[in-house]
């Protein structure tokens, strides 16, 4: 059975107190996107605060672009001046939480007095070189910053969006397998396939092979278990996607966070010597799966591993992980997200 949490949806305006805070000091705020609707904005799981919102989807070499909204509360509404601004950041939790801006490009404004609703226009061309990402340890956030400057306390207000990169040369280099479906009752492994042994104490000896380790997001992994000994008590075997993100310290990866991100049972009891378990592994089900992401700012490397599980009738666990490296195929611009709940 696919494990997969469900979570609730964020709500989009901003919080009453947030809402209260903005009108006491006399101005709302207002961020609004141009040629972005609502078929351009996608849903994105936030784990870590168990819910998920809606943001407007960009691409690295996109620009970014619209207006702003200040709307005075009252008669009139003075300030010293505007700072529009794109920020990317890549934001670490352990050991302890840091943040490292890559990314900033700003539009300012003067001093003005408004007496109603009134617009300022950004528009942000900068190369956005990483994709958006949340993770256990670690994010990587875009968002647009306005900062109204006042004499006494700034207001500022944030709109996030997201990004997500194509890789060009890899779409054009790589033949995909999702584009037909004679696959789907494949037996034979081409010559990228990978085939490795496993013993456990000379009373389990397996060969768990698989196709080739390089995937879009899309694709499916196709691989086999094949038991040559089979003299331990095995209760289930499970397989599955293990993504770790990798903390870097001084451009070496230090320590990990693993994440289980879909795993199903492929065996009930335990088989005879000979038996071959197929595999077969849909990687447009996995949730919240992105590419492989290598040395983001010489902080952050996110890893994805296909991961075999052995249990026994006691309870013991046995398994092994073999990476495999994804990327992002023309058509797949939009993030895979976790189930809608029923």
């Amino acid at each position: 059975m696919l494990q997969a949490e469900r979570l609730s949806e964020k709500a989009q305006a901003p919080s009453f107190f947030n809402r209260l805070l903005r009108r006491v000091d006399g101005c709302e705020v207002e961020v609004r996107f141009d040629d972005k609707a609502d078929a351009d904005r996608v849903t994105i799981d936030d784990v870590a605060h168990s819910a998920r919102e809606r943001l407007p989807l960009f691409s690295g070499d996109e620009a970014v672009h619209g207006r702003v909204l200040l709307t005075p509360t009252g008669s009139s509404y003075h300030y010293n001046g505007v700072v529009i601004a794109l920020v990317g950041y890549l934001s670490t939790f352990t050991p302890e939480e840091s943040r490292k801006e890559f990314v900033r490009q700003e539009t300012s404004f003067g001093a003005n007095t408004i007496d109603r609703p009134s617009l300022l226009d950004f528009h942000f061309g900068a190369l956005k070189k990483h994709e958006s990402y949340r993770g256990i340890a670690a994010r990587v956030t875009y968002c647009v910053q306005v900062t109204v400057q006042r004499p006494v306390k700034n207001v500022t207000q944030r709109a996030e969006v997201w990004v997500t990169n194509v890789d060009e040369a890899l779409t054009a280099q790589q033949p995909d397998a999702s584009a037909h479906r004679s696959y789907f009752r494949e037996t034979e492994f081409g010559p990228d396939s990978v085939a490795m042994d496993v013993g456990v104490d000379n009373r389990l000896h397996i060969e768990f092979t698989y196709d080739k380790q390089l995937f879009h997001l899309t694709e499916r992994v196709l691989g086999k278990v094949t038991f040559k000994l089979a003299e331990m008590d095995l209760e289930f075997g499970e397989f599955g996607v293990v993504r770790k993100e990798f903390l870097m310290q001084d451009g070496v990866e230090d320590n990990y966070e693993a994440e289980t991100l879909q795993k199903f049972e492929i065996m009930d009891g335990t088989p005879i010597v000979g038996e071959v378990v197929p595999l077969r592994l849909y990687l447009g089900s996995v949730p919240r799966l992105t590419p492989t992401y290598v040395g983001i700012e010489q902080r952050l490397t996110v890893r994805y591993f296909l991961n075999l599980v052995l249990v026994t009738s006691a309870g013991k666990r046995y398994f092994k992980q073999q990476e495999i490296v994804l990327y992002r195929r023309r058509g797949q611009e939009r993030p895979a997200c976790l189930p809608t709940p029923s």
